[in-house]
């Protein structure tokens, strides 16, 4: 099974086992898809709501710049979250991404 198949499954299954309703692109002709090239998946719970962008450790800063440049170019106030599964800690490393800041959701960051 492809990595990034692997790591959205342990994503959506933490994210349900919290309470929130999942959904992901589904996959065209064997390639992935994202939602404006930055959302991997989306997540409801009441009246939250997270946009996630899964990568890997090393990938982190890939997907940083590629975020923020989409939020600029495009003037979109929207907040994403970037998960990056730890194999060492066996558990997501988490930022959280607005067009003004970077800020890590884990107090360990």
């Amino acid at each position: 099974m492809p990595k990034e198949t692997v790591t959205r499954k342990k994503a959506i299954r933490e994210l349900q086992a919290a309470g929130w309703i999942v959904w992901w692109p589904p996959k065209i002709r064997y390639k992935q898809t994202d939602v404006f090239g930055i959302i991997d998946v989306l997540a409801l719970k009441g009246r939250q709501k997270k946009n996630i962008q899964l990568t890997t450790l090393s990938n982190v800063s890939a997907r940083r710049k590629k975020i923020m440049s989409f939020l600029k170019e495009y003037k979109v106030e929207l907040s994403v979250e970037i998960w990056c599964w730890d194999k060492k800690r066996k558990r997501f490393r988490k930022e959280k991404i607005n067009a003004h800041r970077v800020r890590p959701l884990d107090k360990s960051l």
